[in-house]
């Protein structure tokens, strides 16, 4: 898939980010780093067939870390209020 100029750039920054969780205080702070580009990121993600995503994740490791740790957020959400 083609992305544009605006998606490459909002994705190397995503990508960034997700490569220095382990290096960020704690997950408040890395959703503050990450709500300037959620919203583009899931209208993008919404777009793609599976494999484009799956090609999307290997071309940017981080931006898969920080799926992955909003899924796992969302779980354990889901666990704690009893919905789960």
């Amino acid at each position: 898939m083609q992305y544009t100029e605006n998606e490459k750039n909002m994705l190397r920054k995503v990508n960034d980010i997700g490569m220095k969780l382990d290096t960020l205080p704690d997950e408040n702070f890395i959703f503050i780093v990450l709500s300037p580009y959620l919203d583009q990121l899931m209208a993008l993600l919404k777009q793609l067939s599976q494999i484009e995503m799956q090609m999307l994740f290997m071309q940017y490791e981080g931006v898969m870390k920080v799926m992955r740790m909003i899924e796992d957020g969302a779980q354990e959400m889901e666990k704690e209020l009893g919905l789960k």
